[in-house]
């Protein structure tokens, strides 16, 4: 869906480690749907949003009696912050450095390993998506 989003962010800059991470690709088509147009590159008349510190982790919380790892703690992390000028005053509009971190616990099935491994990446996925709504919400809230 369409975010009502800070009208300082029409045209807006992606500054990312990596442009192609599945993350950016994520927000980018959350952000053309919210209809704010992105630029290949910086521009002293847009916004800029940052997104730095991406990580992503997993700690096993429970073993079983062979010492297997049965359940495991999915951690997706992110900060982002926003600069550029407000179209009416020239100033410099800003929203600081906010950190983001989401967890998911899972279950690990000995017995299906496969199944394991598109479990966790589709925990992945959701967090990611979660992430972006997150930063949506976040942004929304400084309009």
């Amino acid at each position: 869906g369409a975010y009502q989003l800070p009208a300082e962010m029409q045209q807006t800059y992606i500054d990312a480690a990596s442009v192609n991470a599945d993350l950016v690709r994520s927000l980018s088509i959350a952000l053309r749907a919210s209809e704010i147009k992105l630029l290949d590159a910086p521009s002293s008349d847009a916004a800029q949003l940052k997104l730095f510190n991406e990580t992503s982790s997993k700690r096993v919380v429970s073993v079983d009696s062979r010492g297997r790892a049965r359940e495991s703690t999915l951690s997706y992390a992110i900060s982002f912050s926003l600069s550029g000028p407000q179209p009416v005053t020239g100033d410099v509009f800003r929203i600081e450095q906010q950190d983001l971190q989401i967890e998911r616990d899972f279950l690990f099935d000995p017995e299906d390993v496969l199944g394991n491994a598109r479990g966790e990446s589709q925990l992945y996925e959701e967090m990611r998506q979660d992430l972006v709504r997150l930063i949506l919400l976040r942004l929304q809230s400084k309009a």
